[in-house]
């Protein structure tokens, strides 16, 4: 007995000091990277505030709209990306430049929040699922409909990186309350594959690793992590994967019957275009539907920053794409402003 006890005493100590590595030493999944690095960490404080009941939650953000008196004008919901990420500070430039600086905004209406305990919103966000973050989105858009200058018929989505996860699930689910939506490098693959995405491209750049080997060291390093911090998750981003971690998207992307732009980039270090494009065809095997448009942007990172794969400097002075620009203002003037 005193043998058996000895080993069990020990295995939950090594169970321990693992997890405790994988949540403290090794923390690096889900955040990684910062998805917008360098940007303006300011408050963000343009266009109306505003606030929102979502369940028992309050949801506070920011409603720029024409100024234009007797009019409806269409708006755009945006749903921000992973883990702290908000409009109000990593977002503001990204904003400012694809969307405020690029977007007719004497026609078009924008509105931006911060998801469950960010900013001044209530709740939890790594407690938080990526269908009540879907919900989050819907309650935003059930109180555009409550104001009266509002095209209610033409309400959009637009998310960048987990954000683009939301948009999927948003356009499956409330058919009848969005016209339509882009997914910003939002991947079309399970959570689990983009940690060994973010895994393979970080032993790529940094170790040197052809592709062969270094998918093989990422799939064995997201298990090990995926087990062990499921078992004691102390850090707020694993509390969040413990909650995500089984999401697979296909189920969602099959019920889209509203118009969806993916969006993807070509060097992006943590939803590679190849991958996202593979998955598409077992989802849709005899191809894309009608309403599935499909656009990889030349030459730029996961934040659509122009950079290669492996770039490791300030983004500061690096601009944004023209190309991604284009992208959403055709897709803007197709569906939003016809």
């Amino acid at each position: 007995m005193k043998m058996i006890k000895k080993i069990l005493i020990t295995s939950i100590l090594i169970i321990l000091a693992l997890s405790l590595y994988a949540n403290f030493v090794h923390n690096e999944i889900i955040s990684s990277r910062n998805e917008l690095s360098d940007l303006d960490t300011t408050s963000y404080g343009k266009g109306i505030p505003i606030s929102f009941k979502s369940g028992k939650y309050t949801l506070k953000g920011n409603l720029l709209v024409p100024k234009t008196s007797g009019r409806k004008f269409p708006v755009i919901i945006f749903s921000v990306g992973s883990a702290l990420s908000s409009y109000a500070s990593n977002y503001t430039k990204l904003l400012d430049s694809l969307f405020e600086k690029n977007l007719p905004l004497d026609s078009v209406a924008l509105l931006y929040f911060d998801k469950r305990g960010i900013g001044q919103s209530e709740g939890k966000w790594f407690s938080t699922s990526f269908e009540e973050r879907a919900a989050d989105v819907k309650a935003a858009a059930d109180y555009l409909k409550t104001l009266s200058n509002i095209d209610t018929n033409k309400i959009a989505v637009v998310g960048h990186s987990q954000g683009g996860w939301i948009v999927q699930i948003c356009l499956a689910k409330y058919p009848e309350t969005f016209v339509g939506g882009i997914s910003m490098a939002g991947p079309t693959f399970s959570v689990k594959t983009q940690l060994i995405n973010d895994y393979q491209t970080k032993f790529i750049c940094a170790e040197n690793l052809d592709s062969i080997k270094a998918n093989r060291k990422a799939g064995k390093s997201v298990s090990r992590d995926l087990f062990f911090t499921s078992l004691f998750p102390f850090k707020e981003n694993w509390k969040q994967l413990k909650v995500i971690k089984k999401f697979e998207p296909g189920s969602y992307l099959k019920k889209i019957d509203k118009p969806i732009l993916l969006m993807f980039a070509e060097n992006d270090a943590m939803v590679y275009p190849a991958w996202c494009v593979k998955e598409l065809s077992k989802v849709f095997p005899r191809g894309l539907p009608y309403n599935f448009d499909t656009i990889v942007i030349k030459g730029v990172n996961h934040g659509f920053k122009i950079s290669s794969l492996c770039y490791n400097g300030s983004f500061k002075t690096i601009p944004y794409s023209d190309d991604c620009k284009k992208a959403i203002l055709n897709w803007t003037r197709q569906f939003l402003l016809k």
